[in-house]
């Protein structure tokens, strides 16, 4: 009798352990969701674009006074910055998730290049007609090109806002 007193009650044997049958998330607290502030998403993408803005006047700027090194006759440079846009560029469309993220920084590093390509009165020149120049030039425009071809498309131009069902 005694020991019937003092005896502790088996623990319970449950058919899927202590956790239940999905394991221990059964327990999880549910964690409430934020909605996005549209005012502190508009701040921080006009801020990206702004700093897209900027690599693209500094690539500009300082591919132009650096193209020109070559390996021989191998435009070595040119050919090297022509790349490195197209990682750029690609770079900044997929980031931004659009094609406007690639066309921002292009269209500064075409408008930088083009401005220092111009002869001055006083016959100053930076990105000049050599074979380096051309290659520059055309290279950079090429992978500008590939950049915006690469990057995804938000499909608001073209279908004025409407968005397609994944499911048709």
């Amino acid at each position: 009798m005694g020991d019937d007193v003092n005896a502790q009650a088996a623990p319970e044997q449950l058919p899927y352990g202590p956790y239940g049958p999905h394991g221990p998330d059964d327990l999880a607290v549910p964690v409430p969701v934020r909605k996005p502030n549209p005012r502190v998403e508009a701040f921080i993408t006009g801020a990206a674009y702004g700093g897209l803005v900027v690599a693209g006047l500094m690539l500009g700027v300082i591919e132009s006074f650096s193209f020109s090194w070559s390996a021989g006759p191998i435009p070595l440079a040119a050919i090297l910055w022509s790349l490195f846009n197209l990682v750029a560029f690609c770079g900044a469309g997929w980031g931004m998730g659009r094609k406007l993220g690639a066309a921002v920084p292009t269209l500064m590093w075409l408008v930088v290049v083009i401005v220092l390509a111009i002869r001055r009165p006083e016959g100053d020149l930076v990105v000049t007609g050599t074979a380096e120049g051309t290659v520059f030039l055309y290279g950079g425009v090429l992978a500008a090109g590939i950049a915006l071809l690469l990057s995804p498309s938000s499909g608001e131009w073209l279908v004025g806002g409407a968005r397609r069902d994944p499911e048709s």
